[in-house]
Formats: C-alpha cells, sequence, structure tokens
C-alpha cells in the first residue's frame, strides 16, 4: 500500500483528493491500494468504476474508497445511488456507506473482512442463494419509494442518442433491435407497471459471498424505483439458460407462477441486452485504451438481444401481456 503524495495516475489523483476530503474518518497519513481489476467480457465487472482499499497509518485496510469514472458520470446519479446505499444497508443487506464526495465523485463504505467475495454466476444458481437473493429484493420492494424512476426504454432512448451521436460500432441490425424495444415499451406500459424500490442491477459480480453463506449487495448506480420485473427478468437471463430453469424464480418471486408475468420478464431481458449492449458501445467510445474489452461484451449482448427477439414465440408473448 502506498501513502499519498506521489500518485501515479489520475485515478489515483482523484483517490489522494477524496481521502484527504474524507481524513476525519481515514486519518491524516492514510494508505492506499487498487483493488478489483475491470473485466467487461464476460462478467462486466468494475468497470464503471474504480476502487482502493484504504488503511489508517497503521493497520489493515479497513475501508473501501469507491470513485465513479467519468466516463458515465452522465449516465448515474451518484446522489440517488448513495441515498440506496445508505438504505439498503439500514435493511442490514449491504456494506456501511460513510461518507460521499461530490467533488471527486468518490464514496467511502466500511470494508467487509477478507471472508467476502464477489460471487459468481455458479455461486447463485443454486436453489438456497438464488432463493435468498429473490427474499432480499423482495425486502427491498416493499419499503417506500427511492425517488429516482428509472425505466429500461428511457435508458436506450438515452444511451442510442449518445451512440448515434458519437458515432458508435451499431450492427446493421441495430434500427430492427431498436424498434422491437419501443414495442415492448408499447405492450408493457399498456399492461400496467407497479412501480417499487429495486437495487436494479443484479449482475453476479454485485451480489458478495460472505463464509457463513451470507449475501449482501454492492453497486448501486442504478438503484432506483422500476418494475420489479424488470429486475426478475435480467436476473432469469443472466443466470439461466433454459426456460425450464427460469420458471421457478418466478414462484419464489411470486409464490405461484403465471405465464402473464413470466412473458413479461422475458420481453424485459430482451429490452435489457440492447440497453446493456449500447451502454458497453457508449463506454468503448469514451474509455482511454485500457485492455477491456467493451466492444466484445456488446457483441454479446447484441446476439442474446437477436436470439431472444428472434425467437418465434416473441410476438406471442408480447401479444399476452
Amino acid at each position: 500500500m502506498k501513502t499519498p503524495g506521489s500518485p501515479e495516475s489520475p485515478l489515483e489523483s482523484r483517490a489522494e483528493a477524496a481521502l484527504a476530503a474524507f481524513s476525519e474518518i481515514v486519518g491524516s497519513t492514510p494508505r492506499y491500494a487498487p483493488l478489483v481489476p475491470a473485466v467487461a467480457s464476460p462478467s462486466y465487472h468494475a468497470v464503471e468504476s474504480a476502487s482502493f482499499a484504504v488503511s489508517p497509518a497503521e493497520g489493515a485496510p479497513s475501508f473501501f474508497l469507491r470513485l465513479g469514472l467519468d466516463e458515465v458520470a452522465d449516465l448515474v446519479d451518484d446522489a440517488a445511488a448513495f441515498a440506496a446505499a445508505i438504505r439498503f444497508h439500514h435493511l442490514g443487506l449491504s456494506p456501511q456507506p460513510l461518507v460521499r464526495d461530490v467533488e471527486t465523485r468518490s464514496v467511502l463504505f466500511a470494508r467487509l473482512d477478507e471472508g467476502w467475495r464477489a460471487a459468481r454466476i455458479d455461486d447463485l444458481i443454486r436453489t438456497e442463494r438464488v432463493s435468498r437473493l429473490i427474499e432480499i429484493q423482495k425486502e427491498i420492494a416493499a419499503g417506500a419509494l427511492l425517488g429516482r424512476s428509472w425505466s429500461v426504454f428511457d435508458g436506450i432512448t438515452e444511451l442510442w442518442t449518445i451512440a448515434v451521436r458519437d458515432g458508435g460500432d451499431l450492427p446493421g441490425d441495430t434500427d430492427w433491435m431498436l424498434s422491437w424495444t419501443e414495442t415492448i415499451r408499447e405492450a408493457v406500459t399498456a399492461s400496467g407497471i407497479d412501480i417499487r424500490p429495486a437495487h436494479g442491477d443484479p449482475h453476479a459480480s454485485n451480489v458478495m459471498l460472505g463464509s457463513n453463506g451470507a449475501l449482501c449487495l454492492v453497486d448501486f448506480d442504478m438503484a432506483g424505483d422500476m418494475d420489479p420485473y424488470y429486475q426478475l427478468g435480467v436476473q432469469m437471463n443472466e443466470l439461466y439458460q433454459f426456460e425450464s430453469q427460469m420458471k421457478p424464480l418466478l414462484e419464489m418471486h411470486d409464490g405461484s407462477f403465471s405465464d402473464k408475468a413470466f412473458n413479461r420478464c422475458r420481453v424485459y431481458a430482451a429490452a435489457d441486452d440492447f440497453y446493456w449492449a449500447l451502454r458497453s458501445l457508449v463506454l468503448e467510445l469514451r474509455s482511454p485504451p485500457r485492455g477491456i474489452e467493451f466492444l466484445k461484451y456488446a457483441n454479446w449482448r447484441f446476439l442474446r438481444c437477436r436470439m431472444l427477439l428472434g425467437h418465434p414465440d416473441f410476438e406471442a408473448r408480447l401479444r399476452a401481456l
């Protein structure tokens, strides 16, 4: 670990500025070291933030410093993310956020102990873990609204505008996929939406596993008030390949299975694939060369979107909402 005073990159300069802002907590002579190398493909892990372990002058690291990257500053509501982190911690579902610095777009958390690690898909497909994750999501959804309304369709509109304006490497059939997402929006809106608070980003790497089997959530940039079936559909789509494997998650979530709710989850999954493909293209445009395979990840999400939209039953799903 190093002491502030000789930053070797712009990110380290920001980290040191944040530590100075947090000196009442970390002390006047903290030490810090980078954590969590960024990987876009296949896991999309730690690519929209930079993180550092932080310790006071003596002792083991006891803080986790998270810096939001400039590339996504216009896509993230930092204040809403911090408020969600506080809410979820009070529910016992996430690490403790200690303080936020607006100038450096940083948040200081109490660090989880060494018994915790980021989950992988293989970890979460186990029935006891996925059922616990759904319980956590339902507990969040039972609370008061967070105050940040968000939908995947509004997100697509925002990202599409940026990608077209800035010359993103869009595949030749993106107009076709975009038109389908507009059709999905119309069908979902017509069927009615129950907005509830949600973590909103159930990638496996945003779930931490404790040594005693406990789960907690991290990364609150997507947290907001949304249709809970969006989050559930995303989770199904990430964890499982076959719909027979996905359907029990809906039973865990609702207490029973219905084709109407399952169709809603599946059409949301297609829209989400398009959203994250576009978001990855925007990161490809904006990010300095760091060896992160944004384009590879974007192409994978476009491919899975095509597969969902091109399924013979997809239009029937929309009509059945």
